[in-house]
Parts: structure tokens; sequence; C-alpha cells
């Protein structure tokens, strides 16, 4: 595996910095595209783990920091999910243009569900996988209730999330609430995975399930026993990239 450091525009001219994780011996069957969970960043440990064992099977994968997280620009505070959908569709343009089109999708969490609406606007995907994600985004709104309240009230909240602080707008979860995804699935034709767990504490596994049975075949639902929902020890997220490579190398080919 060797990584290369990228760095591309997003819609709103922002600059996003990425790497392109690459097998080591150039032989590259296909192009993906790597949309992290939400407020994690392309340094999550699970995400470089998952890529190198993709790498192994051909696949080079571009990972990526979404506006205001990480080494990208932009603030937080005003992204939304909107913008994360945007994001990964930039993320595919810039492949496109240096490298190739990608032909997978691969969402952690929110990350999953911004990598079905993406799926919608680019063109060639072959295959989507989506991991821990919540059976709607606006499940995200739910859980940060209070965060919500407090921004109506006071026009921005900030609030702990994996030990770092981040401030929310109203727009935030006005946006986010506005989005349907079991209706999108009615449209969705792409080949889809859905890894979800059992042990999964911050997005139980009816999710998935939910996820799997709204989806149009072809569909496959792997569940993932007793891995936690960031994937932190090695070999969970080794399991998870080779499972992926597995199911996905029919549609790759």
């Amino acid at each position: 595996m060797k990584t290369i450091d990228v760095k591309f525009k997003n819609s709103r001219g922002q600059v996003l910095a990425g790497k392109v994780d690459m097998p080591s011996n150039e032989h590259i069957k296909a192009y993906a595209v790597f949309a992290h969970c939400f407020t994690c960043s392309m340094e999550l440990k699970a995400i470089h783990n998952i890529n190198k064992a993709l790498n192994k099977h051909g696949v080079a994968v571009l990972r990526f920091d979404m506006t205001g997280i990480g080494e990208s620009e932009g603030s937080f505070p005003d992204t939304n999910f909107t913008t994360q959908i945007a994001d990964v569709f930039s993320a595919a343009g810039f492949l496109k243009a240096n490298y190739e089109s990608p032909k997978l999708l691969i969402g952690h969490s929110l990350g999953g569900s911004a990598i079905l609406y993406a799926s919608q606007k680019i063109e060639g995907i072959k295959a989507l996988v989506t991991i821990a994600s919540p059976e709607e985004p606006a499940n995200l709104s739910v859980k940060l209730k209070r965060t919500k309240s407090r921004c109506i009230k006071s026009g921005i909240a900030e609030t702990e999330i994996g030990g770092v602080k981040f401030n929310f707008k109203p727009q935030f979860f006005a946006d986010i609430e506005s989005y349907n995804l079991s209706e999108l699935q009615k449209k969705i034709h792409i080949p889809y995975l859905v890894m979800h767990s059992m042990a999964d504490t911050y997005s139980d596994q009816e999710n998935g399930l939910l996820l799997f049975s709204r989806a149009n075949q072809p569909k496959s639902f792997i569940s993932l026993d007793e891995i936690d929902h960031l994937m932190l020890k090695k070999e969970d997220a080794d399991f998870v990239g080779n499972l992926i490579a597995d199911w996905a190398g029919k549609y790759l080919q």
C-alpha cells in the first residue's frame, strides 16, 4: 500500500484534503470513494485498515476530510448533510479528472447515507457499501435533540462528540430533517451491501436491517457480530475490508 496526499475543491470552491490509498503493485482493478462518519475524519484508523485490505484486492480508495473537518477548509457550523453529499460528488469528480471514475462508493455511519444520495449523481457506480449507517439521516437530529433545542434558542450551540467540541446552527437540523432515505431507496438499483454489527451501541442493527429491507435487488446484508461502531480493532477493520472486496469483486470486473 502506498498513499498519495491530494487536494481538490468542493462545489463551493473550498479546498478539501484527501489521500489516495493505492495497491503497492500498481495493479488497479477499480477506484473507490470512502466517506467518513459524522465528525470523524479520513484519519480514522479503521478507514486506513479497510483501505489497506481493499488495496490487496486491487481497489484504490480515495478517503478525504469533508468540509470543516480535519485538514479541509470551511467552517463546520456552516456545513450540513447537503454539503456532505456534495463533497462526495466532488471527490468522485476528482478521481474522474485525475485517475479514473470510481466504481465503488463506501460510507461509514452518516457517510453511508451520503454515498447513497451521491450515487444518484455519479455516473458509472457499480456497487455501494454502507457500514453502521442510520436508516434515516434525520436519526442524528434525534440523537442531538438537546443540541438542536439549544441552538434554535440561541442561534448556535456547542456540543462535544468523541472528545472534540463542535458548534451547530439551526440550519443543520432543518437540512438533515428534509431528507427521506426510504423514498430515495426506491430509486436506487445499484448492487448494495449493508454491513452492521449486532454489538453497535451507537447505531443499533435494526438500522441496517431496515436499509436492507427497503433496498432493491441485488442486495446483501452482512452482520458484523461483535464489532464496535468505529471498528477500533485492526483485525475487525481488516475483516470488514476483505468482506467488501470479496462481495464487490464480481461487480468491479
